[in-house]
């Protein structure tokens, strides 16, 4: 008897959907083996297979007959979902497109499927940022065109199927004139090919006898169990016949299907397999998902298992042990107790070794799901809604990842930048220094190199590269540069090439395929530190990250610490390291300087009363970490200068730590004996001096010739936090504080003493505003002034400021607030300091 399908219903539209599928699954390793490059994770089809597989399972789980907005709707979330890696994105645009045609007419005609895939080419079109011919963009923009131009009876769909499917396989045999890299391989793109199965799937559902009798068989078990839902209902105590929805793939298609098959269906119903010569899929609902799991593990390895307790979906129920395992065990995320950061950092990466290895190095969360295994957009959403922070950093550290991540990002309420990593050490190398910044982070991956070491698959050309199969391939960047006949070759010839005195550090990540003798040459031993990881990873035998240094940077590092007061206008654009002292307030807690509390709270906190804090110089192995970093940085000297040694033990610490880098001929501590302000003078002129191209001798000795020849002068509200400091005696104290005697106190020598006790307010004022008169007669001198407290010791040092700025011979650079580790020792306080112009 000969079918007739005039139009398209929810229940025809159902069968068509799932049979595409079905068809494209059976294909799936076809379009793998089209991939052109010439690397072992060729994932097209099974990204595409898998996409499609989402909107199945969704429809064959329907506890209900939806109308067709509703089937419109739930097929367009479960596939973008469901979307995996850039061809899987691209195929969920195709089908939004399509369904939006569709979306409201219980009965489609063909003219309305011709709507359809016009609205299918624009969508995806427009979801790349560039589109580029030969692909499966050019395939659907064939279709829809053609499909514009049918001719045919506008009340068959048979004929109007197979129409369409004669113009994909036409229009994805010129994918190869259209794009140069398809021809050089030999293939057709894979893309576009799965293209073609979706539309041959969609003739198979009203053509194929088989495929006619397992789409019924879904029909009748949907509508079996509708039934059994509408009588639960009424009887609340009966439960589902099978309640576990149980899914997996065997990765074996040499057995026996129909004796499989026997052997499993007395365990279940709902019973749908499909297999391919390499992959069988099992689909059952059953009460023994494990029994049914020993079965089908004896034939061959499981994937993609999931299992789903039916009962719980539809009563409310808490979910049984198994299923909560199951689930468990599906997710693969994995996340930091303490993930409340300002910015978390998501990774996704290939697997549990390289997870372990990204969370120890600062990730906040990861993802298991890189090579061969590219997650989907729902995967990624739930890994995500691990993470308690609203920032976050996605790193997909796979180039067929970053469409679907992108996707999670627009969907989430978080605020979410995907950086566009495409190789796992590539993203590993932004967690590890992702205190850097992205602006920085983003610069450095442009001078690096990402190295995948993998073994070819088949011929292919590659620019002038020609690749066997069999030869060992390495790709820099994420594109294939090197090849020759053996991994150690491979390895020495990379290093030849890209290993040169710009190179830092090498990092190296063994994967299964790691061999003794490659394991010998994996060390240049060319002047780069170098570090290895064994992580297991499949397919790829070697990861190797190449850090170069910056070639703008400067040779000699700037050090200072937070005495120095440095504001972002003050240090410009110049490279100067702070490392912060520590302050105690009330409790035990110690906070950094600057980091942990900001000024402006350090002063709220002090004047609201009953706090005398306390202050620690940073530890020598804080210290040695960061003199560490800047070495590994590349820089090839560093200068650190520091508050007076008469003030604080920091340069001791600092000098400990020099002793334990094995660098000490590279690292110059200088005592400034001189603090805030100031100090951060002497190292703005030293980085300034720096980036000029003066040389590490020449900074030092300047840095000696001004020492002597500063003046810091200040003048305090309250002489009873020097007095608790042990800066001044009690009795100066009082006798300042009864005779109305403000000191100007100056620092001389590295300490604190009197330059003058004036009167009153009016009189420190006046004395201070002479200094500069009497400075400035007959020098070009330079004027800082400086702050702390509140209100009224700004508008002191603005006045400061006034008076430098009516005299010509002073150059004014800028005012500081006064920080929280001289606030401790000073109370409120304001201040000025003068240099004479010797540079």
């Amino acid at each position: 008897m000969k079918i007739e399908v005039k139009v398209l219903n929810v229940t025809r539209l159902t069968k068509l959907l799932i049979a595409a599928s079905r068809w494209l699954s059976k294909y799936a390793d076809v379009l793998n083996d089209l991939n052109v490059y010439p690397v072992p994770d060729g994932d097209t089809g099974t990204n595409m297979s898998m996409t499609l597989q989402a909107v199945e399972n969704d429809l064959v789980k329907l506890n209900h007959e939806p109308n067709m907005e509703e089937l419109c709707d739930l097929v367009s979330e479960s596939i973008l979902l469901g979307a995996r890696g850039n061809s899987g994105t691209i195929l969920s645009q195709i089908i939004q497109g399509f369904l939006s045609a569709l979306s409201g007419k219980e009965e489609v005609s063909v003219a309305d499927v011709v709507q359809g895939f016009i609205n299918a080419k624009e969508k995806a079109y427009k979801a790349v940022t560039e589109p580029v011919e030969g692909t499966m963009l050019t395939v659907i923009r064939r279709v829809a065109e053609e499909a514009q131009k049918y001719d045919g009876p506008q009340d068959d769909f048979i004929l109007f199927l197979a129409f369409l499917k004669n113009v994909a396989a036409e229009a994805v045999e010129e994918t190869p004139n259209m794009l140069a890299k398809l021809k050089e391989a030999g293939v057709v793109d894979a893309g576009g090919k799965g293209i073609f199965y979706i539309l041959e799937g969609f003739e198979k559902s009203v053509t194929d006898p088989e495929m006619l009798k397992d789409l019924e068989r879904i029909v009748q078990s949907q509508a079996h169990r509708r039934e059994k839902l509408e009588h639960t209902v009424t009887h609340e105590h009966e439960e589902i016949e099978f309640k576990y929805c149980t899914e997996f793939i065997i990765e074996a298609g040499n057995f026996d299907l129909e004796d499989y098959k026997s052997q499993v269906i007395g365990y279940g119903d709902s019973l749908v397999c499909a297999q391919t010569p390499k992959k069988t899929k099992t689909h059952i609902h059953t009460n023994n998902p494990g029994l049914v799991l020993e079965i089908a593990g004896k034939l061959g390895n499981l994937n993609h298992i999931k299992i789903e307790n039916m009962e719980i979906q539809h009563s409310g129920l808490m979910p049984s042990e198994i299923t909560r395992e199951m689930e468990k065990s599906g997710r693969n995320i994995i996340v930091r107790n303490e993930n409340s950061v300002p910015v978390a950092f998501l990774a996704i990466v290939d697997n549990h070794k390289l997870a372990e290895l990204f969370i120890e190095d600062g990730a906040t969360a990861v993802l298991i799901g890189g090579q061969t295994q590219n997650p989907s957009v729902a995967d990624i959403e739930e890994a995500i809604s691990k993470i308690n922070s609203r920032e976050i950093v996605l790193l997909p550290n796979n180039k067929n990842i970053i469409s679907a991540a992108k996707i999670a990002a627009e969907r989430s309420d978080k605020e979410i930048a995907v950086l566009e990593t495409t190789s796992m050490l590539e993203g590993h190398y932004v967690v590890k220094n992702k205190k850097e910044g992205m602006t920085s982070l983003t610069s450095h991956l442009k001078r690096n190199f990402s190295i995948e070491i993998t073994q070819a698959v088949r011929d292919t050309k590659v620019g002038d590269l020609v690749i066997a199969n069999g030869d060992y391939i390495a790709m820099v960047n994420g594109k294939i540069k090197y090849r020759e006949g053996t991994m150690p070759a491979l390895i020495k010839t990379v290093y030849a090439e890209l290993v040169t005195t710009d190179a830092l550090n090498i990092f190296a990540v063994k994967g299964r395929g790691a061999t003794a003798e490659a394991n010998k040459v994996l060390d240049p031993k060319l002047g780069a530190r170098y570090r290895e990881f064994d992580a297991m990873q499949e397919n790829y035998p070697y990861y190797i990250y190449i850090e170069n240094r910056d070639p703008n940077l400067p040779e000699v590092a700037i050090v200072t610490d937070s005495t120095s007061d440095l504001n972002k206008e003050l240090m410009g654009d110049l490279n100067i390291e702070i490392i912060p002292l520590k302050i105690k307030l009330e409790g035990d807690r110690y906070y950094r300087d600057g980091v942990d509390l900001s000024k402006g709270d350090f002063w709220k906190t002090l004047l609201k009363g009953g706090v005398i804090p306390k202050t620690s110089q940073p530890s020598p192995a804080e210290f040695k970490a960061l003199y560490d970093k800047l070495l590994a940085k590349g820089y090839k000297k560093i200068i650190s200068i520091h508050l007076s040694s008469k003030l604080s033990g920091t340069q001791q610490a600092a000098k400990v730590a020099r002793g334990m880098t094995g660098r000490e001929k590279d690292i110059a501590i200088v005592d400034s004996k001189t603090v805030t302000f100031a100090l951060g003078h002497m190292a703005t002129e030293a980085a300034r001096m720096v980036k000029s191209g003066e040389s590490f001798e020449s900074v030092l000795q300047w840095l000696e010739e001004v020492q002597g020849k500063m003046k810091l002068y200040f003048t305090v509200r309250d002489l009873l936090f020097l007095e608790k400091g042990g800066r001044i005696g009690k009795a100066s104290s009082v006798i300042g504080g009864m005779f109305q005697i403000k000191p100007v106190l100056k620092v001389e020598g590295g300490e604190v003493c009197t330059e003058k006790k004036a009167i009153g307010e009016a009189g420190a004022m006046r004395y201070m505003e002479k200094l500069i008169k009497d400075e400035a007669r007959n020098n070009s001198i330079i004027l800082y002034t400086g702050w702390g407290g509140t209100q009224q010791e700004l508008d002191k040092a603005d006045k400061l400021k006034t008076a430098g700025d009516k005299l010509r011979k002073v150059e004014y650079r800028g005012r500081s607030e006064i920080g929280g580790i001289i606030g401790s020792h000073s109370g409120p306080v304001y201040g000025m300091a003068i240099f004479p112009k010797i540079r």
